[in-house]
């Protein structure tokens, strides 16, 4: 299976990881909201970053830190930065909005990720991916519809959230290739632990056995998820692998409702098939210009 898996092409191996990847997000992010009735976030956010490290530690010491050494310090520090503020916008959008809209509203990374797989990473934009992303961001207009009549700070908080997931994409795709999968995982989670201990206030919260359980469920889950990110950017140009996080549409919904009793109205549909169409169009663009090349008739 893996043997097949590796040779589909680069693009399209990178928008699998990104589905799998995009899957274990919203279950983190199902569990979040979940501990978050019982326990402050910040404090959750604090404990599953060091569960992270505890685990990866064995990983570090086998290589003598070797595995987590860098020459890039600013470039760990700005994914530090971003995946912070990314978790810390999505710990208030999920205090305040079901889990199947924040899921909506972080896709809107794939629009953010477009002008800046533009600008920073010089990648070539063909006007196919451009309808794409413009038929998506209609979709996530008309999911918004409620909340953007009136000034909401969970739509707003979720949206940052989003742009600063588009920036940690570009870093991924710009950087990922020069560090170990260890190091950027590491340094990631090292910052996650020391802006979420300072939120908390060095507080450990009493935790019982089952919620002990539910963290270190979260810890597993989050690491296998930035590997399948980390997969995904480096087979696939940023702005397309992006599209794969739309996979969201169905986990998100479902486990809102499973694990919450959560039900959405036609306007969450409507906004989801029209993302939908948007990933079918940017997915399966053609290369005109290649497809023109092949018909022209060879020279005698």
């Amino acid at each position: 299976m893996f043997a097949i898996f590796n040779t589909l092409p680069g693009n399209v191996r990178g928008v699998l990881w990104i589905v799998l990847g995009m899957s274990l997000f919203t279950w983190i992010n199902a569990l979040f909201k979940q501990l978050g009735g019982e326990m402050p976030l910040a404090s959750v956010m604090s404990l599953r970053a060091l569960l992270v490290l505890l685990l990866l530690a064995p990983f570090a010491l086998r290589s003598r830190a070797a595995a987590i050494r860098t020459r890039r310090p600013a470039l760990h520090l700005a994914r530090m930065g971003f995946t912070s503020l990314s978790a810390g916008c999505a710990i208030y959008a999920l205090a305040h909005l079901s889990l199947a809209e924040v899921t909506v509203y972080a896709l809107t990374a794939s629009i953010w990720m477009i002008p800046l797989a533009l600008i920073f990473l010089n990648e070539q934009v063909r006007p196919m991916r451009w309808l794409g992303v413009a038929i998506g961001f209609a979709g996530v207009i008309v999911v918004a519809q409620p909340e953007i009549t009136t000034v909401n700070l969970a739509l707003a908080a979720a949206l940052l959230g989003a742009l600063a997931d588009a920036a940690l994409g570009v870093l991924l795709k710009s950087g990922s290739s020069s560090e170990s999968t260890l190091a950027i995982m590491w340094w990631t989670y090292l910052g996650q632990l020391i802006a979420f201990t300072l939120l908390a206030g060095f507080a450990l919260p009493m935790l019982s056995p089952l919620q002990w359980a539910a963290i270190a469920l979260l810890a597993v889950s989050s690491i296998a998820c930035m590997h399948c990110f980390i997969y995904g950017y480096r087979a696939a140009e940023a702005s397309l692998a992006e599209t794969g996080c739309f996979s969201g549409l169905i986990v998100g919904p479902l486990l809102g409702w499973a694990m919450f009793g959560e039900l959405l109205g036609s306007h969450y549909w409507l906004g989801a098939a029209l993302l939908c169409a948007g990933i079918l169009v940017a997915l399966f663009e053609p290369d005109w210009r290649r497809l023109l090349r092949r018909r022209q008739p060879a020279c005698s």
